[in-house]
């Protein structure tokens, strides 16, 4: 019985083994199938597009970014994994965009945190994010944004959050960039005053808003009221700039005078179907 039972057991442990080599020649060559179908080849495959400046990374340093995972090796996983996961993004980024198409091809798209407005310094434009970083130096304002002026700066180095003398100046000038952005003005220059009263400069107009912490109820009215400018300069037949001071006005029905540059002030003639004011 001994010799039967010793026997058993020796072909038991031999057709576990074929069938452990079996599965593990079939799992290799499962493997290589898979390695040779989906993964792709970093050189070739994968284009990385930047929408903004292009300035603060490089193609090679998001793709590596977003490449970075063992699983990222191939092209079934990475569509799989992130169709429920978000890209990680990175400092001065709004969001990485990741797409599988056919032919293992992955498009990689990062989308720069757009600057909002620029400082004028040592006759370059300097374009700054909602986070007051620097992101980019330019000769000419080629966004044609907004020029903050009139500031002393502590602090002017790219990549880094600008700095003025006055921290809280930086939450004004974001309360007026998203005011602007909210009418669609096309505001040329941002200028501040010793004093820290600001002056918007829009199409030769100078529109003076005085010293608050915001300055909401005012720029809502700006529309109207550089429609009614625009308005009196075609009536003339002539262009000229105006003197719009809104020092006072805290509602939309408080008094203000725009005057011609170098004129006496006179009352600004209402929009269409306003009350003069």
């Amino acid at each position: 019985m001994t010799v039967i039972q010793t026997e058993k057991r020796s072909t038991r442990w031999i057709r576990r083994l074929v069938i452990v080599v079996v599965l593990a020649v079939i799992a290799a060559l499962a493997w290589r199938w898979f390695r040779d179908t989906y993964r792709i080849n970093r050189e070739t495959d994968v284009t990385v597009t930047i929408i903004g400046f292009s300035e603060r990374y490089t193609e090679e340093e998001i793709r590596d970014h977003v490449l970075s995972h063992w699983y990222d090796e191939y092209s079934v996983l990475v569509k799989f994994i992130y169709r429920y996961r978000k890209v990680e993004t990175l400092p001065f980024l709004e969001k990485i965009d990741i797409e599988v198409g056919e032919g293992n091809k992955i498009k990689i798209t990062a989308y720069e945190k757009p600057p909002i407005a620029c400082l004028y310094d040592m006759g370059f434009y300097l374009y700054f994010n909602r986070d007051g970083e620097i992101v980019s130096s330019r000769k000419s304002n080629i966004e044609e944004l907004p020029v903050v002026t009139g500031l002393e700066y502590t602090n002017l180095t790219l990549y880094q959050k600008f700095a003025t003398q006055d921290d809280k100046l930086f939450d004004v000038i974001l309360g007026i960039v998203f005011q602007l952005q909210k009418y669609e003005l096309k505001i040329d220059e941002i200028r501040f005053a010793k004093d820290e009263a600001v002056t918007l400069i829009m199409s030769g107009n100078e529109y003076r808003l005085g010293v608050r912490q915001a300055y909401d109820v005012q720029i809502a009215m700006i529309p109207d009221v550089a429609e009614s400018l625009a308005k009196r300069n075609t009536e003339m037949g002539k262009t000229i700039r105006y003197d719009v001071n809104m020092e006072h006005v805290f509602d939309s029905d408080d008094e203000f005078y725009a005057k011609e540059l170098g004129e006496e002030p006179t009352p600004t003639p209402p929009a269409d179907g306003d009350e003069s004011k």
